[in-house]
């Protein structure tokens, strides 16, 4: 079947080709592993996991007025948090709080960053020192990244994700 002068077929394929971001799609999957040591800390505390993600770009000159303090463009009014158990898994970053319209502020794609921390149930401080992301969504988006957690007293050299 013919649509304008294409099949729909092909319609479909181009349809598919444009960037997840320009389809409004800014979500992505994050697995967190655990240390023996927080594994055994947390069941023991009872204690669970936060995954904080904000995403950002730099502006196009025209947009430098939308700014924040450090010159970038916040996509969101506040960073999109989810909770996970205190053993580790998955957790599903949405997106849904991204203003897609401050998507045309940006001079190149989209940011996210990407910290874990532990839900602070049984302790005002943090206990968890995690592997992060900070970097292009689009990298983020090909397949889910891994951040690796140990307890802050074991001195983990935590990674920017992905490599």
């Amino acid at each position: 079947m013919r649509l304008g002068g294409m099949t729909i077929a092909a319609s479909l394929l181009l349809a598919c080709a444009v960037p997840a971001t320009a389809q409004g799609d800014m979500g992505f999957d994050v697995n967190v592993t655990l240390s023996k040591k927080a594994a055994a800390k947390l069941a023991a505390e009872k204690e669970g996991i936060v995954v904080f993600a904000s995403y950002y770009g730099d502006p196009k000159r025209s947009a430098e007025k939308h700014a924040n303090e450090i010159g970038q463009i916040s996509l969101e009014q506040q960073d999109e948090q989810v909770a996970i158990p205190g053993t580790g898994g998955h957790a599903h970053i949405s997106g849904a709080k991204v203003d897609t319209k401050r998507l045309d502020w940006l001079a190149g794609p989209p940011n996210v960053n990407v910290n874990v921390a532990s839900a602070r149930k049984s302790s005002s401080d943090n206990l968890l020192g995690c592997d992060f992301i900070d970097g292009p969504l689009s990298n983020v988006q090909k397949q889910p990244v891994t951040l690796h957690c140990a307890l802050i007293e074991e001195n983990y050299d935590t990674e920017l994700k992905p490599k």
